[in-house]
């Protein structure tokens, strides 16, 4: 149950112990007693009147209650100084007690302004007219110093006291104040700490029992903490933090390349970077090969980078499924290519007959559709082999430009039967180690895709640049073009933008991934811009020009 912060009356208490008030007590009783003890050697005849029997009868009855004072109730703290107040005024009355004794009744007044605040100011304030009119009552019979003494002291000495009590009220105020900020800060920094701990609680149970992997790094990329699921990784996990992975090598998924480092997930979130879902094949001496998804975020503390956090999930299962689909696709592939081939070549000899201008329509329907279909064939064949790492390549010193110059040679017809202008704008000769085969089928895949998806009556330009060390070729049409994020999944296998879809043009959204694969066992890069309503741009480079 939350206990509720105090008030002024739980403090007081707490001011009044911090005071020591007992030990003033003591302290003033021995004061007293010194002064009776005084006044008797001066004059032995001062016990022959009332007021020291009055003062020590007064201090006799307030020390007790003074020692019992901080375990008994506020009347008993109230008391005690008013019967100090009360003997300290039955002395001064004694003629022979000298006016500077009035200096111990501040004792007692501070204690007032200290215990009951307004209440002691008050007491106070009435002990000191008793006292002016005690003092008052000397006036007429003193002459000299004497007279000025007692003249001064009718004035100072109730104000000092009544300005005392006044200052030890406002002195406890002030302390209470205090005392309740740092309880309420204290109640707070507990409340804090105790939501902190819940937290971290609440963090720590999801950490362990995620299901996917977790990674903690500081800002050094060192690993601080594993969760469970991480740990139980016979591949992932080694005997300490400090040699997980050691020896791994990060492969690109499709190809089975080393990976960058720049593009090592683990570096990358070493590093600080934020990413989503980046796969790739892990090879680990002594282990087989495993595929890992990955995603990273920061850890920012004050807009100060203090580490990240990572998930690492084990897909390989779901990898080697793909690769189990692949297989059979290219198996069913393989065997429909020899029948697609004997067809293709009856319907060939059979159009080279005479016949029906009917049936001669027929069979050149029959004949489209099966060029399209042993052209889809091809296409997973391929896919296939580079799935698997196979893309063989027969590099031999190549003409960038004039392989441009025959695929747009052999897709002229194709843009004029759609109204659409194909141009190879001018360029410089481009001269590299390629496999001309495979860029020639890259080439013609940019560009029949920027003439299929160009507007009717639209231009695609094709560009060959010399940059730098790099060869580049770029074709640009200006079609519609596909929004962001779309544009950036164009190379993935099987995609195919909701504009390509919903224009009807066929197509499996394999061209541009071969094109992709076929690019990077060259050792080079794709990319592709679009913005909607002015046309899109794909592009590929490839290194070693001249």
């Amino acid at each position: 149950m939350s206990q509720s912060a105090p008030g002024p009356r739980d403090i007081r208490p707490r001011v009044i112990g911090a005071l020591r008030l007992r030990e003033v007590q003591l302290v003033l009783t021995l004061m007293v007693a010194l002064v009776l003890v005084a006044l008797s050697v001066v004059s032995r005849d001062v016990w022959d009147h009332p007021w020291p029997w009055i003062v020590a009868i007064g201090m006799a009855a307030a020390t007790p209650l003074a020692l019992a004072a901080p375990s008994a109730g506020a009347q008993m703290r109230v008391l005690v100084p008013a019967l100090d107040l009360l003997a300290l005024t039955a002395l001064i009355a004694d003629p022979q007690a000298p006016r500077i004794v009035a200096l111990l009744a501040v004792m007692p007044a501070f204690w007032l302004g200290v215990t009951v605040r307004s209440r002691g100011i008050g007491i106070v304030a009435i002990a000191s007219a008793v006292l002016l009119v005690v003092m008052a009552l000397r006036i007429p019979h003193s002459t000299g110093v004497t007279l000025t003494a007692n003249v001064v002291g009718v004035v100072i000495v109730p104000l000092a006291l009544v300005a005392t009590a006044w200052f030890a009220a406002s002195y406890a105020r002030t302390i209470e104040r205090q005392q309740l900020a740092l309880l309420h800060r204290e109640r707070e920094m507990q409340a804090i700490a105790k939501q902190r701990a819940a937290d971290a609680g609440l963090l720590d149970a999801i950490f362990e029992t995620a299901r996917v992997g977790l990674l903690l790094l500081d800002a050094d990329g060192s690993v601080l903490r594993v969760n469970s699921t991480l740990k139980g990784h016979q591949a992932l996990a080694g005997d300490g933090f400090d040699t997980m992975l050691d020896g791994a090598r990060f492969l690109e998924l499709d190809t089975r390349r080393d990976l960058p480092p720049a593009e090592v997930p683990f570096l990358r979130a070493a590093r600080g970077e934020a990413f989503d879902n980046v796969v790739c094949w892990v090879a680990r001496p002594g282990h087989e090969m495993f595929a890992v998804t990955m995603s990273s975020r920061p850890l920012m503390i004050d807009g100060e980078f203090r580490g990240s956090i990572a998930s690492v999930d084990d897909v390989t299962v779901y990898m080697r499924m793909l690769e189990d689909r692949d297989d059979f696709v290219a198996l069913v592939s393989h065997e429909l290519r020899t029948p697609l081939t004997s067809i293709a070549g009856f319907l060939e000899l059979a159009l080279d007959e005479e016949l029906p201008d009917s049936l001669r329509s027929w069979l050149s329907i029959v004949q489209r559709n099966a060029d399209r279909l042993r052209a889809l064939v091809e296409d997973l064949l391929i896919v296939g082999e580079m799935s698997r790492g196979e893309v063989h390549l027969q590099a031999r010193p190549t003409d960038l430009r004039a392989l441009a110059e025959e695929a747009v040679a052999t897709l002229d017809h194709r843009a004029r039967r759609r109204g659409v202008t194909l141009r190879l704008l001018d360029g410089p000769r481009v001269q590299l180690e390629a496999d001309a085969r495979r860029i020639t089928q890259v080439i013609e895949n940019l560009v029949s895709n920027g003439i299929k998806y160009t507007r009717e009556h639209g231009i695609v330009d094709v560009h060959v640049e010399l940059v730098g060390t790099d060869a580049v070729v770029r074709v640009v049409d200006d079609g519609p073009g596909v929004p962001a994020d779309e544009a950036a999944r164009v190379f993935e296998r099987f995609y195919r933008s909701s504009e390509a879809r919903a224009s009807g043009v066929q197509g499996a959204g394999l061209g541009l991934w071969i094109c992709r694969m076929i690019v990077h066992a060259h050792g080079g890069t794709l990319d592709f811009t679009s913005e909607r309503g002015t046309g899109s741009a794909a592009s590929f480079r490839l290194p070693g020009a001249a």
